[in-house]
C-alpha cells in the first residue's frame, strides 16, 4: 500500500485509484455540506467504512454519501474496488488481517470508523482472524490514527454467547472479545447488535433496546442504524440490540433504553 500522509480529503492512491485536486475537493465539500443540511445534520463528517464491499457495508457507504459525509471505503484488496464504484467514496486497502501500520495509515484523517467487517465463512480460524483479532487490530489502529468515534457492527447475543444459537456460538464469542476491547478503549464507541441479518428491502423501522428477544432485521435497516448513531448522542458509549420493528429508526435511536 502506498504511504499516505495527506489529510483525508486529498488522499492519493496507488494504481487503479484516484486523486482529487484542490478545486475538486472544494466543489465536493460544498455539495456534501448541502446534502448534510438537507438531512438536518450539523456538519459533514469524515468516515471510513471497514468491510465496505460487504453486503451490509455497501449499504453503509451509500447512506453516508447520500447524507453528504466524506467517505473512505476500506477494502480488503483493490480487487474489490469495483463493488463500490459509483458510490462517490474514496477507496483504500484496509485489511484488518494484514500489516497493522498500514491500517493506521488507512484510517488517518478519519473522524469516525464504522466497522462492518465479518469472517467470510464460519470456520473457527477465519472467525478468530477477522471477528476477534481483526477487529481488535482495527480498534488499536483507530486509536493510533487519532480517530474519535468507532461504531461496531456486532451480533445479537454477542454480549451473552451462551444464550445464543449453538451454531454461531463461536462467532458470538469472538465478537464478545472484540466488543469488550472496544468498550475499554479510549474511543467514543457504539456497538450495534442486530438479530439475524436478511437481504430484504429496508423498512426504515426497527426495534432497539439493551436486550431483545431473538429476531430478524434487514441489512439495509441495520446500515441505517449504524449511520444514524452518528447523529444521535444517546448512542455514544452504548451497546444495544436491533431487530425489525415498528418504530422509525431516528425515533428508535433517540428513545431506546
Amino acid at each position: 500500500m502506498k504511504r499516505v500522509k495527506a489529510p483525508f480529503p486529498r488522499l492519493s492512491r496507488g494504481k487503479g485509484a484516484f486523486t482529487r485536486t484542490r478545486k475538486q475537493v472544494t466543489n465536493c465539500g460544498t455539495r456534501d455540506q448541502a446534502k448534510a443540511a438537507a438531512f438536518g445534520q450539523t456538519r459533514v463528517m469524515r468516515v471510513t467504512v471497514l468491510g465496505a464491499s460487504g453486503r451490509t457495508g455497501i449499504h453503509v457507504v451509500r447512506l453516508l454519501r447520500g447524507r453528504g459525509h466524506q467517505v473512505r471505503a476500506g477494502l480488503r484488496s483493490r480487487r474489490r474496488a469495483e463493488e463500490v464504484a459509483g458510490l462517490g467514496a474514496e477507496t483504500v486497502v484496509a485489511d484488518v488481517t494484514a500489516d497493522a501500520d498500514d491500517l493506521v495509515e488507512a484510517l488517518a484523517g478519519s473522524e469516525v470508523v464504522i466497522s462492518a467487517i465479518g469472517a467470510p465463512d464460519p470456520d473457527q480460524a477465519s472467525v478468530d482472524l477477522v471477528d476477534r483479532d481483526g477487529v481488535i487490530t482495527a480498534i488499536r489502529a483507530a486509536e493510533k490514527a487519532g480517530v474519535s468515534r468507532f461504531v461496531q457492527l456486532s451480533a445479537q447475543f454477542a454480549d451473552a454467547p451462551d444464550q445464543g444459537d449453538r451454531l454461531v456460538r463461536s462467532i458470538l464469542m469472538a465478537k464478545q472479545i472484540s466488543d469488550s476491547v472496544l468498550r475499554r478503549s479510549s474511543l467514543n464507541w457504539t456497538i450495534v447488535r442486530p438479530g439475524t441479518l436478511t437481504d430484504d428491502h429496508p423498512t426504515g423501522h426497527v426495534k432497539v433496546a439493551g436486550h431483545l428477544e431473538p429476531g430478524r432485521v434487514s441489512r439495509a435497516d441495520v446500515a441505517a442504524v449504524l449511520v444514524g448513531t452518528l447523529e444521535e448522542p444517546l448512542t455514544q458509549n452504548q451497546g444495544f440490540d436491533v431487530i425489525g420493528g415498528e418504530i422509525p429508526i431516528p425515533s428508535a435511536l433517540a428513545s431506546w433504553s
